[in-house]
């Protein structure tokens, strides 16, 4: 083999390997779509709102990201979340509280179930508010499994699962 021949080949090389890398970094499309789905989930409910109808429309555009079968399991000593119009009902109330925090999530990992139109995610929910006093963040973590679906090309939440990681 040539100079230029072998110069060809460690090129073409070191192509399909930097592919490998980008496609393992980003997934495919539906992991891809459901890394977004969940990151505007979480812009959404950072998304600061008025009162009256603001607090509403901000409840239904949060429902949004749920099947409306969805179940919310926050673990022992509650009771599951069951519907979407309970939950967006449970947004709508909780607001004035919940609207001092900002969330983030973390460790967001995808698993796709092959021929399906199913997910399965894992992820770290944090819930940080500040002291009007001293200024201080506090931070609240927890873990979490999702199943998701996708049904008309959208990907949407189906169960939520606290997990407990004291065990």
């Amino acid at each position: 083999m040539t100079r230029s021949g072998a110069a060809r080949v460690a090129g073409v090389l070191v192509l399909a390997a930097i592919g490998v890398l980008v496609w393992s970094r980003w997934g495919s499309d539906d992991e891809r779509a459901i890394r977004e789905r969940i990151e505007a989930l979480r812009s959404a409910v950072n998304r600061p709102t008025g009162d009256g109808l603001a607090t509403v429309a901000h409840a239904a555009a949060i429902g949004s990201y749920f099947t409306d079968d969805v179940v919310v399991d926050l673990g022992e000593g509650t009771a599951p979340i069951q519907g979407r119009l309970t939950l967006i009902g449970m947004v709508e109330r909780l607001h004035p509280r919940t609207s001092a925090f900002r969330m983030e999530v973390d460790d967001l990992g995808v698993e796709l179930t092959p021929g399906a139109a199913t997910a399965e995610a894992t992820l770290t929910v944090s819930f940080i508010g500040r002291s009007q006093a001293t200024g201080e963040e506090s931070r609240d973590a927890r873990e979490f499994a999702l199943a998701l679906t996708k049904a008309s090309g959208t990907w949407r939440i189906a169960r939520v699962t606290a997990i407990d990681v004291l065990r």
